[in-house]
This record gives C-alpha cells, sequence and structure tokens, in this order.
C-alpha cells in the first residue's frame, strides 16, 4: 500500500479536478458574489477555529500516528485516544480540515472549493465509518463505550450515561 500522504495527494488532485468539472458542467460561476469584508468575517475565524482544532488533534494523536504510522497495528502495539480533543469528538482531523477547506472557501470565494469541501467532507464521513468498523474490531468494548460518549464530528458537552451519578 502507498504512503498515506500519497493517498492524500491522488484524493486532493482528483477531487479538485471533479469540482473544477462540475463546476463548468453545471454553468456555475467561478466566484461566489460575497464582499469581501464578510468573506473575511467568516472565512478567517473558520481558519483560526481548523488551525487550532487540526493542531490539537497532531498533538492529543501525535504526528507519526495522525499521518498514518499505526494504521492495522494490531491493538497489542497500539492504544485508543480518547483524551485531548478525541475526549469531544471521534474524528478531529476530519473535523478541523473540513472546517479549513470552509474558511478558504469563504475567504477566496471559489465555487470548486465549495464543491471541493462538500466531495472531502462526504469522503470522511464514509472513511470515517470504515476505519470505525477497523476499531470496533481492534478495540472491540474499549471502543463501543467510547463510541457512545464521544460524537462522530461535531462536539458537544453531553456525557455518556455512565459518566452521570445515579440517585
Amino acid at each position: 500500500m502507498p504512503p498515506l500522504w500519497v493517498l492524500i495527494g491522488l484524493f486532493m488532485a482528483v477531487y479538485a479536478s471533479l469540482s473544477v468539472g462540475l463546476t463548468a458542467l453545471l454553468g456555475l460561476p467561478w466566484r461566489v458574489p460575497m464582499p469581501f469584508p464578510v468573506a473575511l468575517g467568516v472565512g478567517g475565524p473558520l481558519l483560526a477555529l481548523g488551525t487550532g482544532l487540526l493542531v490539537w488533534a497532531f498533538r492529543s494523536l501525535g504526528l507519526g500516528r495522525a499521518l498514518g504510522k499505526e494504521l492495522f497495528l494490531p491493538r497489542s502495539e497500539s492504544h485508543l485516544v480518547t483524551d485531548g480533543i478525541y475526549a469531544y469528538t471521534r474524528n478531529p482531523l476530519y473535523l478541523s480540515v473540513t472546517i479549513l477547506f470552509l474558511g478558504w472557501f469563504f475567504i477566496l470565494r471559489l465555487t470548486p472549493l465549495a464543491l471541493l469541501t462538500v466531495l472531502f467532507f462526504v469522503h470522511f464521513l464514509l472513511v470515517a465509518k470504515w476505519e470505525e468498523k477497523e476499531l470496533r474490531v481492534r478495540f472491540g468494548q474499549e471502543y463501543d463505550e467510547y463510541r457512545k460518549r464521544v460524537p462522530l464530528f461535531i462536539p458537544c458537552r453531553r456525557r455518556a450515561k455512565r459518566d452521570i451519578p445515579s440517585s
């Protein structure tokens, strides 16, 4: 299997080409008409949020692991990360990249970038669902309990029922 960064580059090239092609095929405007102050006011905070989440995810997971170093390792050689940002969302890397794409869309106001954001989000959703199957095999009950208390993408403040003291 090729290194993860090669696959990421390949998907990026394919989805970018598809986004440009769809924009042309559907006759969509190349740029979204939006005043720059509005674009900057929305896009700037999104870029800051996405960058912050990405850095937090890398720090929580470790750069090597985030870049695929531990893919498909047996449980004895790996551990489930459930702290840091992973205590709030099971897929902070995918979430942060999606937010970064949205931020760049607002800053640049390019229609193909909006389509690229949607394509990558769908890709991330499908990959996350596939990864869940692998994680359930590798970590079993530990992953099932983590999955019950932490949302797939959008962080929330609720706690799992087992964390709430019973009366």
